[in-house]
């Protein structure tokens, strides 16, 4: 009878992406279990460079509105930090660090940090952040906000 072998590197490299792959469903599961954001963490593991310039502008904007947010439901990072709706964007006029500038300014106005002052939606809180979220399109002069209802989850 033939034995079959199985090298030694197969086996770690299957166990590594086993515990990592139980480690991030873990992570998810608890952080929904505490009603935490973990739209920040999806996007992290979906995108495996860091993101730089314009992109880690949009993801801090992402997180400050979500910290306005007291549902489970808020700014999915991923769709609208994704390197394709940016460059889409910037294409029209976009200017990211100047959209970051003026959502860290309207944050500490609202206070979010006070769970009274929380939206409880997201919707809610991208209306709150609407002026800092929107720019003027170079193409047509029409007012347009960065982030779109529609990729919410």
């Amino acid at each position: 009878m033939k034995s079959i072998k199985v090298k030694p590197g197969f086996v770690s490299l299957t166990v590594i992406v086993a515990l990592s792959t139980m480690s991030f469903v873990n992570c998810a599961q608890s952080s929904a279990k505490k009603n935490e954001n973990t739209t920040l963490l999806t996007y992290l593991v979906s995108n495996p460079s860091a993101p730089v310039g314009a992109q880690a502008d949009c993801v801090v904007s992402a997180g400050l509105i979500n910290a306005c947010v007291s549902s489970k439901i808020q700014i999915d990072a991923g769709a609208n930090c994704s390197l394709a709706k940016i460059a889409e964007n910037q294409a029209i006029g976009a200017d990211y660090s100047t959209i970051k500038t003026n959502v860290i300014k309207k944050y500490n106005e609202l206070k979010c940090n006070i769970a009274e002052n929380k939206y409880t939606s997201a919707s809610a809180a991208v209306d709150a952040f609407k002026d800092p979220l929107t720019f003027t399109s170079t193409s047509d002069a029409s007012s347009v906000v960065v982030f779109s209802a529609p990729t919410y989850y």
